[in-house]
């Protein structure tokens, strides 16, 4: 799962989110299917100022296409809630695409 999620004020904090949604959403997996559906760490990134949003977002929902599971974003069953934005008739390669790397940069 890939989430794109901003803060509301400054003392804001995803831990105990993610902490609340792992337990309740992963105790109900299990108990209908006897498997774990979390692994047990999350891993997040901060965007800074200069990161774009929309880049990030377009990354993650163009995850289902790039493994094959659907031509297009809002095909994907577990599509987020944005994806009505996508232009009609495009490719996801006319729209965005990952931006090149600086040589030297990791």
């Amino acid at each position: 799962m890939h989430l794109l999620v901003e803060a509301l004020a400054v003392k804001s904090n995803l831990a105990p989110f993610v902490k609340a949604f792992k337990q309740v959403t992963g105790f109900e997996f299990e108990r209908r299917t006897g498997k774990q559906l979390w692994q047990r760490y999350y891993y997040d990134h901060v965007l800074r100022p200069k990161d774009d949003p929309n880049g990030v977002a377009w990354y993650i929902w163009l995850n289902p296409v790039r493994a094959g599971l659907c031509e297009e974003p809002r095909d994907y069953r577990f599509v987020g809630s944005l994806t009505s934005l996508w232009p009609a008739g495009k490719r996801p390669e006319e729209i965005w695409s990952p931006p090149k790397k600086e040589s030297g940069s990791t």
